[in-house]
């Protein structure tokens, strides 16, 4: 089985990789504890989430990582960036009492840092996160911990500093330490699941997430990325195959006023081509845009004058009050 395949039939592994992103921003604040002079810090001692009622320890004793780096058919663009290869890493975690699992990682510096992709190679930005990823690895090493929400909280701070020295930057982006930790977290997810018994998604959420992750969707719909390079006929193709959501990478590289004007007439050459097609999924019929400006935008008025040429073209419903909702936000 190839890696994409093994991918396809592994949603199972992406859908708990999502819980600790969930529990970054939803776990309570953290018990800091002092520690004895002259010992160092171990898995444990500063989170006290707790996942499940009488979750168990978990002590690692094995862990490895590897990775393969998968050229692109062609250059991915999005903010202002453009991506040529994609590291696909895996991390293995083995516990004492013989359970060994791993978990999948895609690595993407563009995305997590853009200032760590501008001053390195594409490489040589991927083996740093990568050495992230190998290092986090050597911190949990024969540790025991609780869940994987309180394992990934106890070494972030750490990993982090780590990060910002071995980049070279003092302002590195939390998302770039994250990104790294994908695979760690996915491998211990599954590994938090076999020492509990658990083989279900919902058992495994942790109790104080369950009322907000308990819904059950009957369909899901698939959203086509369209990056800055993608034709425009194959953007038409994708519409005449029934795919209806469209996801429109905008903020091209340049200037703002280079990034705006390319943007805007991007987005005119996209609806002139599937502006008249028609969906049954829509109230309206016609098919959504998603504009995906990834943080280019540095104004409102910016954005602003393209969602005004949006409109001009009716590629979006003149009776939106887009305008306020921009307003209304704080970042573009």
């Amino acid at each position: 089985m190839n890696r994409r395949n093994f991918i396809k039939h592994s949603s199972f592994f992406a859908a708990t990789s999502s819980l600790a992103f969930a529990a970054q921003s939803c776990s309570p604040p953290a018990k800091e504890e002092a520690l004895p002079s002259g010992k160092s810090k171990t898995i444990g001692t500063k989170s006290t989430f707790i996942g499940i009622p009488g979750e168990k320890k978990i002590k690692i004793i094995e862990m490895n990582a590897n990775f393969e780096r998968e050229p692109l058919i062609r250059p991915f663009g999005f903010k202002g960036g453009e991506m040529k290869e994609i590291w696909q890493t895996a991390a293995l975690l083995g516990s004492e009492n013989g359970y060994r699992k791993f978990g999948i990682c895609t690595q993407n510096v563009l995305w997590s840092d853009p200032a760590v992709f501008e001053v390195h190679s594409e490489s040589a930005g991927n083996a740093l996160m990568y050495n992230i990823t190998t290092r986090a690895l050597q911190m949990i090493e024969g540790e025991t911990f609780s869940n994987p929400v309180q394992l990934q909280e106890d070494i972030l701070d750490e990993l982090w500093e780590y990060g910002k020295k071995i980049t070279g930057n003092p302002d590195l982006k939390e998302t770039f330490i994250l990104n790294a930790l994908v695979g760690i977290d996915n491998a211990a997810w599954l590994l938090y699941c076999a020492e509990n018994g658990i083989d279900n998604f919902d058992d495994m959420v942790p109790v104080a997430y369950r009322p907000c992750l308990s819904n059950h969707h009957n369909k899901v719909a698939c959203i086509p990325l369209m990056a800055y390079n993608i034709p425009v006929q194959e953007i038409k193709d994708t519409v005449d195959a029934g795919y209806f959501f469209m996801k429109i990478k905008i903020g091209q590289a340049g200037t703002q006023e280079e990034m705006v004007e390319k943007d805007m007439k991007r987005l005119s050459e996209i609806h002139a081509a599937i502006g008249n097609a028609r969906t049954s999924y829509t109230e309206s019929g016609k098919l959504p845009y998603y504009f995906d400006a990834n943080g280019r935008y540095e104004k409102k008025e910016t954005m602003l004058r393209f969602l005004d040429h949006a409109k001009k073209n009716r590629c979006i419903r003149s009776n939106c009050d887009y305008r306020r909702a921009v307003r209304r936000r704080k970042n573009v």
